[in-house]
């Protein structure tokens, strides 16, 4: 029978010498491994990114002044200013979380706790800072010799440092403001500032 013999052929064709031959199948896709220096560069690259989140995050978790135990404890500060003096403005400021701004070199991190009191008096120079260092004297604050850190808008005269908790460095300091830029020049007398800031965990400038 021609069917039959066609069968047994093909039969013959798939079974031969008792080992069944089975259809090849396609081969799988398979792409190169990369080299083991590319992978340990990669891994590198990788653990730095995770390194570098993991950080800010905790930064932003645990730094700061939660509470505002910071803030509490510099407040007092702006009671320093020299008896009779005209107040004419005055701040509270709690540390300010500030991402790092894009393509600055830069880092994110938290602003520092501040009290900022500026006044104006007919005391002299040396008066004022007399009085203030007396009133800081009595909040446990010591004289330790101003620095130009460039932080404030003008070079300190005086300066206290104390150890707060919660802060990795606490000042005080007072400047005089130019004649030419005096803040409200319809009060009589020269201006000062008297400005307290604390640096918490995480203190960073904005690098923008």
């Amino acid at each position: 029978m021609a069917g039959g013999a066609s069968s047994v052929d093909s039969l013959n064709d798939i079974v031969r010498d008792g080992a069944v031959r089975l259809a090849p199948t396609r081969r799988s896709l398979r792409l190169p491994r990369p080299s083991g220096r590319v992978g340990v560069v990669v891994g590198l690259v990788l653990l730095l990114g995770v390194g570098l989140t993991t950080s800010t995050w905790r930064a932003h978790l645990f730094g700061g002044d939660p509470g505002g135990i910071v803030l509490r404890e510099l407040s007092p500060v702006a009671g320093a200013v020299p008896s009779g003096s005209t107040v004419v403005y005055s701040s509270k400021n709690d540390a300010v979380w500030s991402p790092a701004c894009p393509d600055s070199g830069g880092r994110a991190g938290w602003s520092g706790v501040e009290v900022l009191t500026t006044f104006k008096t007919m005391d002299a120079s040396q008066t004022v800072v007399d009085a203030v260092g007396t009133s800081l004297a009595a909040q446990g604050w010591t004289p330790t010799r101003p620095v130009d850190d460039a932080a404030w808008q003008f070079i300190p005269v005086a300066e206290w440092t104390k150890t707060l908790l919660g802060t990795t460095s606490a000042k005080v300091v007072v400047f005089q403001y130019p004649q030419n830029g005096s803040p409200s020049p319809g009060t009589p007398g020269s201006a000062w500032m008297l400005g307290a800031e604390g640096k918490t965990s995480g203190y960073a400038l904005p690098g923008c």
